[in-house]
């Protein structure tokens, strides 16, 4: 390959690097959605580790795109290599780091907003009914 060529593919790295680095860290970190699912599935199966095969089956990315997220992972030090079966590298996530732990943190709160988003909204007068019914449920357990 020509010099040109290394010269053009070395200024479009250059040139990317320069755009990541304007947005902030968690653009870099999360600069796709398969991040984010692989990250996911670690906070959700932290007790033990995982090959690239695995991920890709429990997350339904495809393993070249776990394959190609996995290193990045690994340099931002959010998931280790523990070991070697045969020819399979097995991947766990990083529990000493204390951003894992903020991680798990923010996914748990995020959730729970999300969750008390999609559920209904009661009107006051229901609410209202809701408590009578429970301090109903009080007496009558109180009874027995």
């Amino acid at each position: 390959m020509t010099a040109c060529y290394h010269k053009v593919v070395l200024m479009e790295q250059t040139a990317a690097a320069e755009t990541n680095y304007e947005y902030g860290v968690l653009s870099r970190i999360f600069s796709s959605r398969a991040v984010a699912q692989i990250l996911d599935f670690f906070l959700d199966h932290k007790e033990f580790d995982y090959s690239a095969n695995e991920i890709a089956k429990k997350t339904g990315l495809s393993f070249r795109t776990i394959f190609r997220e996995i290193p990045d992972l690994e340099d931002r030090q959010l998931i280790f290599n523990t070991r070697r079966i045969g020819k399979v590298n097995m991947y766990r996530l990083n529990l000493d780091l204390e951003a894992v732990a903020s991680l798990e943190k923010f996914s748990l709160e995020m959730s729970q907003i999300a969750n008390r988003a999609v559920k209904p909204r009661l009107t006051e007068r229901e609410d209202e009914l809701f408590d009578e019914m429970g301090s109903f449920s009080e007496v009558q357990h109180t009874k027995h």
